[in-house]
């Protein structure tokens, strides 16, 4: 006849908790001394593989580090667009998104100054893939001007650049909106930044305006169901009470 599992289990609990038990501090202790003792290190040989070169890159201020990628070639707009140039901010994962005609390093560079560097600041470091237009000569000399570390992801570790999970969001997003109407992506793709920045990211927790401005984006719903407007209202009586009754039958 077994005893219940409940009897069995209280004692091997109160032998495992004890200071002398397998988790125990005399234990983890001992443990700790056999591994790094002095006779060990020096005799023993070692199975562990030496530490890596790549150190943890640590982020501290917004487009400090910044990723960049192209995405197309689409089928050309009424303006003659076929590319998507995107830049996403390492340390907010900010996502910029912009039309272009060709991607090309001329191109890329000139939007990269324009909308990227003169608005939020000068990066320190930029960092993307194999790309022409990212390896060539123009984008070489503004990265040398400037004073900015250009890194260039390997192309059998293409997942380091954290764009290329930005063009797996990209392309439904795009599907979705534009339907049939393929030519139209254009006019479309100003509303997926937004959308993704204001997602919140599994790594953070906190989605990428939180992080950019200190506060979410405002969406048409918390403009029409803001009370701090209608207390700026002078009809503050007649504009609250249907929200009053609403709140009521809730």
């Amino acid at each position: 006849m077994m005893p219940p599992k409940q009897i069995i289990m209280k004692p091997m609990e109160r032998l495992k908790e004890s200071p002398n038990g397998i988790t125990g501090l005399v234990c983890v202790l001992t443990s700790l001394n056999y591994v790094n003792c002095t006779e060990c290190n020096r005799c023993k040989p070692s199975n562990q593989k030496p530490s890596g070169l790549l150190r943890t890159p640590m982020y501290s201020q917004r487009f400090e580090t910044i990723f960049n990628d192209s995405f197309g070639p689409l089928l050309e707009s009424p303006s003659r667009k076929k590319w998507i140039f995107i830049v996403e901010d390492c340390y907010t994962r900010w996502v910029e998104l912009f039309a272009l005609p060709q991607a090309t390093a001329r191109e890329c560079a000139t939007t990269l100054m324009e909308e990227v560097i003169l608005r939020y600041g000068l990066p320190r470091r930029l960092i993307s893939d194999h790309g022409s237009q990212f390896v060539g000569t123009v984008m070489q000399q503004l990265c040398f001007i400037l004073n900015i570390d250009q890194d260039i992801i390997h192309v059998y570790q293409s997942q380091a650049n954290h764009v290329e999970r930005k063009n797996r969001d990209l392309k439904p997003r795009i599907a979705i909106l534009v339907q049939n109407r393929h030519d139209e992506w254009e006019g479309k793709l100003s509303s997926i930044p937004f959308a993704l920045n204001s997602a919140k990211c599994d790594t953070t927790g906190k989605t990428a305006a939180n992080l950019q401005f200190g506060r979410e984006m405002r969406t048409i719903d918390d403009v029409t169901n803001d009370f701090r407007a209608i207390i700026d209202n002078e009809n503050f009586v007649p504009e609250i009470t249907p929200y009053l009754k609403r709140l009521a039958k809730i």
